[in-house]
C-alpha cells in the first residue's frame, strides 16, 4: 500500500477583510475546509492549468483574477526568503 506524501510545507499570507469573505464563500459552496480548498486551487494556478468549476464554487474566473496574483506574490516572498 502507498503511503500518501507528508505535507510539510505552509504558506502564509494577510488578506483584507473584504478578500476573506470572497474565500470564505468558495469555501463554503465547497463544503470544505479552507486549506483542503487552496491546497486544490493554488497547485492548479502554478501549474498554468485552470482549476475545474468544482475546485473554484462555480465563478473560478473572478476568483482566479484575484488568487493569481496573490500567489505570485508568495511565490516571490518565497524564493527572496531563500535567497537571504
Amino acid at each position: 500500500m502507498l503511503r500518501p506524501s507528508l505535507r510539510t510545507k505552509s504558506i502564509g499570507t494577510k488578506l483584507s477583510e473584504e478578500e476573506y469573505a470572497q474565500l470564505e464563500r468558495a469555501v463554503q459552496t465547497e463544503g470544505k475546509t479552507l486549506g483542503e480548498w487552496c491546497r486544490g486551487v493554488m497547485p492548479s494556478s502554478a501549474n498554468g492549468r485552470r482549476p475545474k468549476a468544482t475546485e473554484t464554487g462555480g465563478d473560478g474566473h473572478a476568483l482566479m483574477a484575484e488568487l493569481v496574483p496573490l500567489w505570485a506574490i508568495l511565490l516571490k516572498c518565497a524564493l527572496q526568503a531563500s535567497e537571504g
